[in-house]
């Protein structure tokens, strides 16, 4: 590990380039971003406004919804990635519901589907329902269960119509005129046979006639409709997972190695710890370089250090910030989110590592403030919160649509871990609470704002790049009173 004077004299140096005093402590408010000679003619010439995660992953939109039970399940990973972010499903359903809630963003929408969801001839149709209803879809491609050849396709109108579901597929499915491709067809040749047959779906074989991939013309035009969406190198959209540090994290890793998780988080609220260091690096032992690995929560940048030592990818900064959490109003421990962050930063850039500024975002201009101190990513909770992708139902209450948001260490969120027989551990003091928001619609108008409002700093300060507005983004610490002036305000 570096030194105390060499870790004190990165961090001096960082926050004098940067305008920002090594103490106090600063937060959000306490500062204001400096704008700079620009030749940016207006901020919708910016395009590039890539994050990176990991050494070789990155964001599009540096944007990431965090791994909360009320925030992240599969409708919001997805959702985010088509964006050009991504989601982190988080570690409160067991690993098995962690895996089906991947795979669902894997089959929702790619150029190719590698692993199509399959029926059997001897399937009833009642089994087949089951498993399309399990990953909403409609249709279901049947090969023999000896030879793997399609023999044919089971659409919603073979069994639309059929009340006896103890029927086989094997009796309602299409058999004849089956259209079909070789498995490396290109894109454009995919497109032009569907359009020419009027199909939604092309089966890819091999010359034997094996059933060897799916591709679809709900597939081919989304890749067309979220040109910017996080994808892996397959065409699928990218999506990360989280684990705990309890004793079964090597075998849900492995499990979620499985299901092809692009990206993996190892989650605590107490990063800085002999238990997270030793998991660390148990898992680089165990799985090497199979998959990027991302750690937190840490706020100094001895914690950092550590993490970053025993092998993580990238760094998760940020303790006490979120807006349903009150580990600084109960044990009083964390560091303002903007020196927290800033410090991390100017550690990690010296390793060569991203960090993600996780807590305390309550609008785009957090947003950005979090960037241009050194995030390369930002986790959102609060804002996200009450979006139609967002875990739960919405409910109505005084003439208003709400939904539910809660901290992780919430009393509420204990206790229905043990009501859904998650969890036998103990009941702890609460560090989180419980809150109900209003509904806002889907995620990409908050995500809209944010992008905007990132392309409209970066073209104040004259950055073309994200990675050219962490080099030249400064800030200056202002009072109370200039953080008041800058809100809109009555005119006289």
């Amino acid at each position: 590990m570096l030194s105390n004077r060499q870790m004190d004299r990165l961090i001096n140096d960082y926050f004098k380039a940067k305008g920002l005093p090594v103490t106090p402590a600063l937060t959000f408010e306490d500062i204001t971003i400096v704008d700079k000679f620009s030749d940016i003619p207006t901020r919708s010439a910016i395009k590039d406004t890539r994050g990176r995660l990991a050494q070789n992953m990155y964001l599009n939109a540096p944007i990431i919804s965090a791994n909360m039970d009320t925030i992240t399940e599969s409708a919001m990973a997805i959702a985010l990635a088509r964006l050009g972010g991504i989601g982190f499903i988080h570690q409160f359903l067991p690993i098995d519901k962690r895996c089906q809630e991947i795979e669902r963003v894997k089959r929702a929408d790619s150029g190719i589907v590698e692993k199509p969801l399959l029926g059997l001839p001897s399937m009833t149709l009642k089994e087949a329902k089951s498993r399309m209803k399990l990953y909403n879809i409609s249709s279901l491609l049947v090969v023999d269960e000896k030879t793997k050849k399609l023999v044919g396709i089971l659409s919603h109108r073979d069994y639309q119509f059929e009340r006896d579901e103890s029927k086989r597929i094997t009796d309602l499915m299409t058999r004849t005129k089956l259209v079909t491709a070789l498995y490396d067809i290109s894109l454009e040749k995919a497109r032009a046979i569907l359009s020419k047959h009027k199909v939604e779906k092309l089966p890819l074989v091999d010359k034997a006639g094996r059933l060897r991939g799916l591709m679809t013309t709900k597939d081919i035009q989304k890749t067309l409709e979220f040109p910017i969406a996080s994808r892996d190198r397959k065409g699928r959209l990218l999506v990360g997972g989280t684990v705990g540090i309890g004793n079964g994290v090597i075998d849900e890793v492995e499990a979620l190695l499985n299901s092809e998780i692009d990206v993996i988080m190892i989650d605590t609220a107490r990063g800085n710890s002999k238990r997270m260091i030793e998991i660390i690096m148990a898992l680089r032992k165990k799985f090497g370089k199979q998959v990027p690995f991302v750690a937190g929560n840490v706020d100094t940048v001895e914690g950092a250090v550590r993490l970053i030592e025993a092998g993580v990818d990238c760094v998760k900064v940020g303790i006490g910030g979120g807006s349903a959490c009150k580990t600084r109003m109960g044990p009083g421990i964390g560091l303002p989110q903007i020196t927290a962050v800033a410090q991390c930063a100017a550690l990690a850039q010296h390793y060569g590592i991203p960090i993600i500024a996780d807590g305390g975002i309550k609008n785009s201009s957090d947003f950005c403030k979090a960037l241009a101190v050194g995030a390369s990513g930002v986790m959102l909770g609060g804002l996200l919160s009450g979006t139609e992708e967002t875990p739960g139902r919405p409910f109505y209450e005084d003439g208003e649509k709400w939904k539910i948001y809660r901290g992780s260490a919430s009393l509420e969120f204990q206790l229905s871990r043990i009501d859904r027989d998650e969890s036998d551990a103990p009941m702890r003091t609460p560090e989180g609470v419980p809150k109900r928001v209003r509904y806002k619609g889907e995620a990409r108008f908050v995500v809209d704002e944010l992008m905007g409002h990132l392309r409209s700093s970066m073209s104040y300060v004259g950055a073309w790049t994200l990675e050219e507005y962490h080099e030249k983004a400064t800030c200056v610490w202002q009072t109370t009173s200039g953080f008041a002036e800058g809100k809109p305000h009555e005119v006289a």
